[in-house]
């Protein structure tokens, strides 16, 4: 995406140059959420103020919000339909080495020494035996800046995090599995939906991929909205779509409320990004060199990679079956550590080989 933007926006139309592009890509890795709607929001901005970030990063995801919307109908309407079943039995290995190869390259970029590497095993514990994703996230950061901060600074900023952690950690994780019943019914869970992408769109650094085990704890380990899995599809879908790989969030949302539910929950996981840089644009010299500031990130960053590497275990017990399901997804994990493919042809390709294979 990033080699598409500058091709069309730096090379062709020559709205921005390559230092400013530069400038959007370290605004959008200092943001949470996915990275490639923060570049794009920022250039908005860059190149025509708030309307301009809106304007853009609409136009950015609304085909693949739409093209999720579709999926997803089709999806929950003819899941129980036996070729689709076979299908999506070749595509659910194909996005364990997905999960793997994503793990590997995040880790080169942000797993570099012994410290690195102890917090992203911490983070891997911890979501294996299920401790609270966000609570995990400010520990790591915690961390970074006790392995990397002035001894100063971690006194007060432990105390303020563990304190915010607490607030948020003390609110309702829990809802009934029912659907609701009534208008009312309706509303709130309409509002616990938009919380809770909320929060994941506010707290996840690391691209689209770092969404996937936030998601996951989420919706199918706290709240049973979905399945094992239907969570699994999900990604797989949203790997099909064009844009970020946290579209997946309109998919659940889908399964939730339908689409005023779609809607909900991809407002939810964009928005804190958005509300964050449009801040940070105004404040960006001031603190991109701030060391608290990179300190807590030095130690989310390999915690995203622990996270990932959890996911990755989870959707591997759930899709690798047999012995055929393990070498496509090592088959898949090989192929774009190898040549790079792009994802969806090997998504694409599980699906017809699961079909194959089923029917044969």
């Amino acid at each position: 995406m990033l080699a598409l933007i500058r091709q069309n926006i730096v090379q062709k139309l020559k709205w921005i140059t390559d230092d400013e592009l530069s400038i959007a890509v370290a605004m959008g890795q200092m943001t949470p959420g996915p990275f490639v709607p923060n570049y794009v929001e920022y250039i908005g901005y860059h190149l025509r103020g708030l309307n301009g970030m809106i304007i853009s990063v609409l136009a950015f995801l609304f085909p693949s919000f739409l093209a999720m919307i579709i999926l997803s109908f089709l999806y929950f309407r003819f899941q129980s339909i036996l070729i689709l079943q076979h299908i999506f039995s070749g595509i659910q290995p194909v996005i364990a080495g997905i999960l793997l190869w994503a793990s590997l390259e995040i880790g080169k970029a942000n797993v570099r020494n012994w410290r690195a590497l102890l917090i992203t095993a911490i983070a891997f514990i911890a979501l294996v035996v299920k401790i609270d994703v966000l609570l995990t996230v400010i520990v790591c950061g915690i961390l970074g800046i006790i392995f990397y901060g002035k001894k100063k600074n971690i006194p007060i900023i432990s105390l303020v995090l563990m304190l915010w952690s607490t607030t948020i950690l003390a609110l309702p994780t829990k809802t009934e599995v029912l659907p609701p019943k009534n208008f009312i019914a309706a509303i709130a869970r309409a509002f616990e939906l938009f919380g809770v992408f909320f929060k994941i769109g506010a707290i996840i650094f690391g691209g689209g991929f770092a969404a996937i085990p936030f998601i996951k704890n989420e919706v199918v380990d706290l709240r049973h909205w979905l399945t094992a899995k239907e969570f699994i599809d999900g990604v797989a879908l949203g790997q099909i779509t064009p844009g970020p790989v946290a579209i997946t969030a309109t998919f659940v949302g889908y399964k939730v409320l339908g689409i005023f539910g779609a809607i909900i929950a991809t407002l939810g996981i964009f928005l804190p990004s958005f509300f964050i840089l449009l801040l940070l644009i105004k404040i960006y010299q001031k603190i991109k060199d701030k060391p608290l500031v990179q300190d807590f990130l030095a130690g989310v960053k390999p915690a995203i990679v622990g996270m990932i590497l959890a996911a990755t275990v989870f959707i591997g017990k759930n899709s690798i079956l047999n012995y055929w399901a393990g070498i496509l997804a090592l088959l898949s994990f090989l192929l774009l550590v190898r040549f790079k493919l792009d994802p969806i042809w090997l998504i694409l390709g599980g699906g017809i080989l699961g079909w194959v294979l089923k029917v044969i």
